[in-house]
């Protein structure tokens, strides 16, 4: 099974966008039907989620209340594999706060971090894990070249 980290930002816009390719990497995970590929996420990730979604220019956008929030977080975890993605060692020179993500992916085995940030898609590739848009991943997977 494919393992991925998805960025906290593909977190949100999963949230905002039901229809955009975050969500639809979401279902493919098992949100919505048969779990296709492993999430692995840490607290630290989910934690950094929660607290983006109580920025007031992003509760704008969701309008969701505190309880409907965290269901959703509930969701997530509940087809995810949560992981202490605790590690040593700078990666994103450029946003240390990034280095979270390749933590994470070394300590559990994922193969893909999914994200838009310009910082992390520099890289590429580390050790082994690609640094993928939401677009090319979900390309990918579905032609089975992954």
């Amino acid at each position: 099974m494919i393992t991925v980290v998805l960025d906290t930002n593909q977190l949100v816009s999963a949230l905002l966008s039901p229809e955009g390719p975050a969500f639809e990497i979401l279902k493919a995970l098992g949100l919505e039907e048969k779990q296709k590929c492993e999430l692995v996420l840490s607290d630290e990730i989910l934690s950094e989620f929660r607290r983006v979604l109580s920025y007031p220019r992003i509760q704008k956008l969701h309008k969701w209340p505190k309880e409907k929030i965290e269901i959703f977080i509930t969701l997530i975890k509940e087809i995810s594999h949560i992981d202490k993605g605790h590690g040593k060692g700078r990666i994103v020179s450029e946003d240390p706060d990034d280095d979270k993500f390749f933590h994470l992916a070394l300590k559990s085995g994922a193969k893909y971090i999914i994200s838009r940030d310009i910082h992390l898609l520099k890289i590429k590739e580390f050790r082994g894990i690609k640094v993928l848009k939401p677009e090319v991943f979900l390309s990918a997977f579905k032609r089975g070249t992954l």
